[in-house]
């Protein structure tokens, strides 16, 4: 029976809307039938006795039933005890209100004023609960200031954001808490927290809810929290609900890093070990780590043919209309080192791509780079580099591919390319690095788990696909095909049709 309830429950916010269309129908027919009097606009309708009855009796039943299913509704699931009290105690009195004008319409003096009363407890007892399903807020969070004025409705202003940069980041408020802000506290929160759970803050969390723990601290895939969320959506337990809206891949894999470093509570992102993918997406999410603005075009390139004609170097923008440039110093050879490079200092934000190869540039020269951030491609090849000058690239971040064929760098160095999240390219011909150094950097760069995730996906979109595929045939086009037995090849012939028995 307990399950019974709470699957008819469940049809209460479809049902609950029935009553008060209707409700509100007989509110606009009833003055459209007193306007009706009027000489100029006789031509509304009035409502009939028998009309009237049968109006009453159908939203009379719709709110006994919705009030019904409501309350089978609050005593199957997790709500707010004091809103879930107050839509309730409104929801049933708006129910007897309906009740109770059926009784008496036929008292002209006491149906108009009950009526009226009836729609504005109707009205109540829709927004109570609203807040039930919607949060405190819903109707006001967008308001317009002055209207919110004219209506003498308070509205806090909205905090400013504050800037928040990868060093001081804390992992649970500035990374973890805004996912499970957006996706989750509708259902697991103060006014409805499915299971018993709730997540709207760290102990809540940590508490977990009826059916037990959802975090294990230093596991993700044995928590609650992760598994169910990565599961399929048409899984029965995946979270959030089918039709509700999704995680992305980024919200799972910020999660699943969260937790494997032992969910904590007050300590910053800096302090944790962050792997490539995660760098990767804090980048894109925290204000400190995002993209600078792109430095104009027109001042860029006018800089770039000064210091190229002054260098001997080719410049080029890598775009017709783009500022972003690429600067290629290999054509100066060995009389371009450290001093000239510093000379790139002007057009420096502009550059994705440089070439370095074969000039005198050594590793206190690449000292220089640190100020291109939006670098995704260096050449390196044939400078007398170490693995010490390897330690001036790590502020790259946006480093892609990297050749460092015939310098002196060895497996000591490569360990520090690991702060190089975009980093997929990576060439290290005739150098002392080993084959293991290089699949280490490999291991540390590539989130596995992701790309698991994704041939998942892979092979349930190629399924999709399939099943979407059509074949006709008609027997018009068919071909036959034959062995020559002199050549030994395959020959296509037109045949007919296939007969078809009759």
């Amino acid at each position: 029976m307990k399950e019974l309830g709470a699957f008819l429950g469940h049809f209460h916010p479809v049902l609950v809307h029935l009553p008060i269309g209707i409700l509100l129908l007989l509110g606009v027919l009833e003055a459209a039938g007193l306007l009706s009097r009027l000489p100029r606009l006789s031509w509304l309708p009035a409502l009939t006795e028998r009309q009237r009855t049968l109006i009453l009796a159908l939203g009379a039943a719709a709110a006994a039933l919705a009030a019904y299913l409501g309350w089978l509704l609050a005593h199957g699931g997790d709500y707010d005890l004091a809103l879930v009290g107050r839509h309730q105690t409104l929801g049933i009195a708006a129910a007897a209100a309906a009740v109770l004008l059926l009784v008496v319409h036929r008292r002209r003096w006491l149906y108009g004023p009950l009526l009226c009363a009836s729609l504005v407890l109707l009205a109540v007892a829709a927004h109570a609960g609203a807040k039930i399903t919607h949060g405190s807020d819903y109707l006001t969070a967008h308001m317009p200031g002055s209207v919110a004025r004219m209506l003498g409705i308070d509205i806090a202003p909205p905090p400013k954001p504050r800037t928040v940069t990868l060093e001081s980041a804390i992992a649970y408020a500035n990374v973890v808490q805004p996912i499970l802000q957006e996706r989750c506290v509708s259902c697991h929160g103060p006014a409805k927290s499915n299971g018993g759970l709730r997540v709207d803050t760290w102990d809540l969390l940590a508490k977990g809810g009826k059916h037990g723990l959802v975090l294990k601290p230093g596991t993700s895939s044995q928590s609650a929290l992760v598994r169910r969320i990565d599961l399929p959506v048409e899984e029965k337990e995946h979270m959030p609900p089918r039709g509700k809206p999704q995680l992305s891949d980024d919200d799972l894999t910020l999660l699943e890093w969260w937790v494997a470093a032992g969910a904590p509570r007050d300590r910053l992102v800096a302090t944790l070990d962050l792997p490539s993918s995660v760098q990767v997406i804090l980048d894109g999410r925290l204000a400190g780590a995002a993209a600078e603005a792109p430095p104009g075009r027109a001042a860029t390139l006018a800089a770039a043919v000064l210091i190229a004609g002054r260098l001997g170097i080719l410049v080029r923008p890598l775009s017709p209309d783009g500022p972003w440039i690429d600067v290629n110093a290999r054509a100066a050879g060995r009389g371009f080192g450290d001093r000239e490079l510093a000379q790139l200092a002007p057009i420096a934000p502009a550059v994705e791509w440089l070439d370095l190869g074969e000039t005198s540039v050594t590793d206190s020269g690449l000292a220089a780079l640190g100020s291109m951030r939006r670098l995704q491609r260096l050449h390196l090849d044939e400078l007398k580099i170490t693995d010490g000058g390897l330690a001036r690239l790590t502020q790259l971040r946006q480093l892609e591919y990297l050749n460092l064929r015939g310098t002196l760098v060895t497996d000591g160095g490569i360990p520090q390319l690991r702060a190089l999240p975009r980093l997929r390219s990576l060439y290290v011909w005739q150098t002392a690095v080993t084959p293991a150094a290089v699949k280490a950097l490999g291991d540390a760069l590539i989130d596995k788990r992701r790309i698991a995730r994704w041939k998942e996906d892979e092979l349930e979109l190629e399924r999709r696909v399939q099943e979407e595929r059509f074949e006709g045939n008609t027997g018009e086009a068919l071909l036959h095909v034959e062995l020559n037995p002199l050549t030994h090849s395959a020959e296509t012939k037109p045949t007919d049709p296939p007969k078809l028995p009759p």
